[in-house]
């Protein structure tokens, strides 16, 4: 592969994995970076749960998976941290709460939520939330962040999710963060690879954008990066 590339001929496929935390704005900010500084590359992009990406990964179907990073040690895999990431809680533009800067627990719980599936890391940091105050309303339980930040502007509802998730619906106006990102939310975002894996020079490339692009630092020749204009 860098033979060829040292020769200026075809294409290389750069395989990844990219979980539900990367979508949004991880992966295609990397990817279009890595499109305006080398219009050879080629992507095949495989979307799922960590459970569903991490057989193709140590099967060599991809080399790379974009995420959400285990908490624990593999020992066939390498994981590389890029950035760290807390939850908010988010609501339509209309809802009552929009604006406030601290609500209190009561007034949180005054309201329905949208929830993650059962058993979802999600799930578990909601449930944590209100541990010791009284249950809010559940009547939505979804995965989707489509279906959930067209709820949210319908509807009243709260849900927990990453700002990344809904960066450019909070930068438009139709929805908004109702308070500051929840203390002990945190989860570590970066790059999981097989420890025996060896990346072209291009793939080498694209995990260089990719730690860019998590930093929030300005891609060249491309336009202003979401992280640095204050968006959530």
């Amino acid at each position: 592969a860098d033979i060829g590339r040292d020769s200026g001929s075809g294409s290389e496929l750069i395989a990844f994995g990219a979980l539900p935390l990367s979508r949004p704005y991880l992966v295609p900010a990397a990817m279009a970076r890595m499109a305006r500084s080398d219009p050879r590359a080629a992507f095949k992009v495989l979307e799922g749960s960590w459970r569903e990406l991490v057989e193709p990964l140590r099967d060599g179907v991809i080399d790379i998976i974009v995420g959400a990073l285990r908490p624990y040690e593999i020992a066939d895999l390498y994981q590389l941290p890029l950035t760290e990431d807390r939850l908010v809680i988010a609501a339509g533009s209309q809802h009552p709460l929009a604006g406030v800067e601290k609500p209190s627990m009561e007034q949180l719980a005054a309201y329905p939520w949208i929830v993650a599936p059962a058993n979802s890391p999600l799930r578990e940091q909601w449930e944590n939330l209100f541990a010791e105050v009284t249950t809010p309303s559940t009547p939505v339980e979804c995965g989707s962040v489509m279906i959930i930040g067209r709820l949210l502007t319908e509807a009243n509802f709260l849900t927990l999710l990453s700002p990344d998730q809904v960066a450019l619906q909070i930068r438009s106006g139709l929805l908004t963060q109702v308070g500051p990102p929840l203390e002990g939310t945190k989860r570590v975002v970066g790059i999981t690879t097989r420890r025996s894996w060896r990346p072209t020079a291009t793939q080498r490339r694209f995990l260089e954008m990719l730690g860019d692009a998590a930093t929030g630092e300005a891609a060249e020749g491309g336009p202003s990066d979401l992280r640095a204009s204050g968006w959530v």
